[in-house]
């Protein structure tokens, strides 16, 4: 009972000591607290809303779509203010996920752009992305009907002269870093880590249906068989 006592307390000693050590140098560091005067959301987003083209080179959005992105998702990703800090917008969050879609920037580079946090980018970026799926999926990727496949087969025949067919598919590899532990299973023929993306597109070559994040050494057959497509 006693020795128990003396670890738990030796345990408590060296917890204290920790965070000593790793104690906060800033609540807000001083790059960050500024944000409000040089981050690029307050002081860019308001002027390019104003030329529809430079908006779009940024966001690779016109300003209606991501007005309409906002009311679609904007009450899911909104927060609350606390008593120790503001929170961010909900058009903030949604700038800061599309930049990072539009470019594949890093979230070092986005931090010194829009002067927020790395650790909340990243929770923003995923946050945002999730709902973004969640609200237009349904919308936009519906589960295809007998009706639509059918619909699908008589365009092909109209636009390609190719009777019966209810889909084009193919798979794309999409590059990633080497995920920690991963051994060989993203290392694919081209000689990169990769995920798979999958699609069967129709006639207009719109989007029916998708697979997304097979491992990369993973042949497009094996992957269509295994995806809910197949």
């Amino acid at each position: 009972m006693i020795t128990s006592l003396l670890l738990r307390l030796r345990m408590l000693q060296w917890r204290k000591r920790q965070r000593r050590l790793h104690k906060r140098r800033y609540w807000v560091h001083p790059v960050n607290f500024v944000r409000a005067k040089h981050g690029v959301y307050h002081s860019l987003y308001s002027q390019l809303c104003s030329y529809p083209q430079k908006f779009l080179d940024y966001f690779r959005m016109s300003v209606e779509t991501f007005d309409k992105l906002l009311q679609l998702v904007g009450p899911a990703i909104r927060r609350l203010d606390t008593r120790f800090r503001s929170c961010l917008s909900a058009r903030e969050r949604l700038a800061v996920t599309l930049r990072y879609l539009a470019t594949g920037e890093s979230f070092s580079s986005l931090h010194y752009q829009f002067r927020l946090g790395k650790s909340t980018i990243c929770c923003i970026v995923r946050e945002t992305c999730q709902i973004l799926w969640e609200k237009l999926q349904p919308l936009y990727l519906p589960h295809p009907t007998c009706d639509q496949w059918l619909s699908i087969a008589e365009k092909f025949k109209d636009v390609a002269n190719f009777p019966n067919c209810i889909g084009a598919v193919d798979g794309k590899h999409i590059r990633i870093k080497k995920p920690a532990h991963s051994g060989s299973s993203f290392y694919n023929y081209k000689k990169y880590f990769s995920v798979i993306l999958m699609a069967i597109a129709d006639a207009q070559y719109q989007f029916v249906a998708v697979d997304i994040g097979a491992y990369g050494r993973t042949n497009d057959s094996k992957v269509f068989k295994e995806s809910s497509m197949g």
